[in-house]
């Protein structure tokens, strides 16, 4: 087991080092980029999900689900996006390839831990516009990662706790350059942070057959630093086009900014049959604190509170057979609704998605390959904004082995 992690933990960070960038929305310009990590490949199949959990196969959204652990679990996973972006005026293509999670989960005696890396947000965008005759050029790119470490336990019968604590760090930059005037200017921001989750959840037998589970799970963060820097330059365009710097660059006036993460409760509900089918549907809603942008304040965007519902589920029909490897398949749907907490010009930025996966077991014990596919949109061509009509493809490695097996003979 050891050795498939050192493996697969190389193979990721070959991708990592040679994969685009994570996102190509101009959405993600604004805040601390857009978010990246909405759960593993079985959380994304099944709209976002933060409910479900197994003995094997844990779910790093909600904490509280570490007190299901039977296994120790090694997950890995990526993603591939392509969209369609268009305005009132004009239409493009965008795409994206990102890593998307690495995570260790392990069971003890009386309680269940994990900790791993992910990326929580994507910068990625290229914009040109016309602004009072000048014509200005946006890029970015960076994002912000997280490490974390959670814990949950069942300390009443059916009644299981959890706390996860976070580490948020990662650079954003981003340049504006203008043809007109011939200036560039150069901004990066380094964020740093902590947050926290503490989760909840109760499970209750019905008939000694079906399980009705409810949950509740709050994150919220201390102050998240922005160090920012701006460079200001004067420019050239080469003959072959490239642009490059001309005289001496200028440091730009720009302050550092402290701000909260938004605040997010989520609540939800299942009722599933184990090893066979569960549907479940949760809604959240958080309070933007003085959230703001890590770099200056724009008059056409505002932060507003988040909102989110989903509602999803799986069927496996039948995980002990040996001779149909069709019924031992795990089949995942959902459907989400977000709120994502932006406005511009007055218009809220919303998302919409349909999603559906596969867990495709592998030839020894509970180990998965994962496949997870979601279409939906983005945003809106009113008052001057962009609707992204994306599509997005999940891959995943779940890895399950015991670890600490008391010997039965000496």
């Amino acid at each position: 087991m050891i050795r498939k992690i050192l493996m697969y933990t190389m193979l990721v960070i070959s991708i990592v080092t040679t994969a685009q960038e994570a996102t190509y929305s101009p959405y993600s310009l604004h805040g601390i980029g857009l978010t990246k990590f909405r759960g593993t490949v079985g959380n994304l199949s099944m709209g976002g999900l933060s409910i479900v959990s197994d003995p094997v196969t844990p779910n790093i959204l909600n904490a509280a689900t570490y007190a299901d652990l039977k296994t120790t679990n090694f997950s890995v996973g990526g993603s591939y996006s392509t969209a369609t972006l268009k305005s009132s005026e004009a239409e493009s293509n965008g795409a994206a390839t990102s890593f998307d999670y690495l995570t260790i989960s392990i069971p003890a005696n009386l309680f269940g831990f994990g900790f791993g890396l992910l990326p929580a947000t994507a910068s990625g965008f290229r914009t040109a516009q016309a602004i009072e005759g000048e014509t200005q050029t946006q890029l970015g790119k960076g994002g912000v990662n997280r490490a974390y470490f959670g814990a949950g336990a069942e300390v009443y019968k059916g009644l299981k706790l959890g706390a996860e604590v976070r580490y948020n760090f990662g650079r954003i930059e981003s340049e504006i350059i203008s043809s007109t005037v011939n200036t560039r200017v150069s901004n990066q921001s380094d964020i740093s942070g902590v947050s926290y989750a503490f989760s909840a959840i109760y499970d209750t037998t019905i008939k000694d057959k079906y399980t009705l589970r409810y949950s509740l799970n709050y994150e919220f963060s201390k102050s998240i630093r922005s160090r920012n820097n701006q460079i200001i330059s004067q420019i050239a365009t080469t003959l072959d086009g490239l642009v490059v710097p001309v005289g001496v660059p200028e440091r730009g006036n720009v302050a550092d900014r402290k701000f909260s993460l938004p605040t997010i409760f989520t609540a939800g509900i299942a009722f599933s049959q184990k090893n066979k089918w569960l549907v479940a549907s949760e809604i959240n809603f958080g309070e933007v604190n003085d959230f703001q942008d890590r770099f200056v304040t724009r008059d056409n965007i505002t932060y507003i509170d988040p909102f989110g519902i989903r509602f999803g589920g799986y069927f496996q029909p039948n995980y002990q057979s040996l001779n149909n490897y069709l019924e031992r398949i795990i089949y995942r749907a959902g459907i989400r609704y977000d709120k994502t907490g932006l406005e511009f010009n007055n218009e809220e930025i919303n998302e919409f998605g349909i999603s559906f996966g596969l867990s495709l077991p592998l030839s020894q014990g509970y180990s998965t390959i994962d496949l997870g596919f979601e279409t939906g949109t983005r945003g809106t061509t009113n008052s001057g904004a962009i609707e992204e009509n994306f599509l997005n493809f999940s891959l995943g490695l779940s890895l399950t082995d015991k670890w600490f097996n008391k010997r039965k003979y000496d």
